[in-house]
């Protein structure tokens, strides 16, 4: 018989190897190269246009750090 269960929470269908659903406006995170922040950055553009938000990069010693502004 198949058990029937209230209130489980469904996974997000949104899937990343970057952090970007549990930052919260001022966190950021480091990526060491240029090939890393492309793929952030577009990352970053897929995630605010479906979830809202708002990311920039910067070049920093030790690679390149993405934020989330809003």
């Amino acid at each position: 018989m198949i058990q029937i269960e209230s209130n489980v929470p469904m996974p997000s269908k949104y899937r990343s190897k970057f952090p970007f659903e549990e930052m919260k406006v001022g966190d950021s995170f480091l990526v060491e190269s240029e090939r890393q922040r492309v793929s952030a950055k577009n990352a970053a553009g897929f995630y605010a246009a479906k979830h809202g938000g708002k990311f920039v990069s910067r070049k920093v010693e030790g690679g390149y750090r993405i934020w989330r502004t809003e």
